[in-house]
This record gives structure tokens, C-alpha cells and sequence, in this order.
């Protein structure tokens, strides 16, 4: 019983360890295909600013 529970526990870590890879993979990857568009629309709420936005 001891060996079948330790055999669990590294299973269990390694899925873990494998979890945690892929969330940071999907997170990179969602970060990456994301555009930066924060201040676009705040720079051209003022008139004379819409020239310096381009």
C-alpha cells in the first residue's frame, strides 16, 4: 500500500508541475496575441492631440 500511495503522490506532482506549464503557456500566448491599445482612445478625446496619436 506504501508503494502504490508514493507511486500516486509523483503522479500527482508531475500533473501538477504539467498544469501549472500549460496555464503559463496559454497565458504567454494570450498575452502575446493581445494589441496594446490602452491610451489610443484617451489620446484622441482631446482635439488638439489626434495629430500626435498616428
Amino acid at each position: 500500500m506504501d508503494i502504490l500511495a508514493r507511486r500516486l503522490t509523483i503522479i500527482t506532482l508531475l500533473m501538477a508541475i504539467f498544469a501549472i506549464m500549460l496555464a503559463a503557456a496559454v497565458e504567454t500566448d494570450y498575452r502575446r496575441s493581445t494589441h496594446n491599445t490602452t491610451g489610443k482612445l484617451i489620446a484622441c478625446a482631446t482635439p488638439h492631440a489626434c495629430s500626435a496619436s498616428l
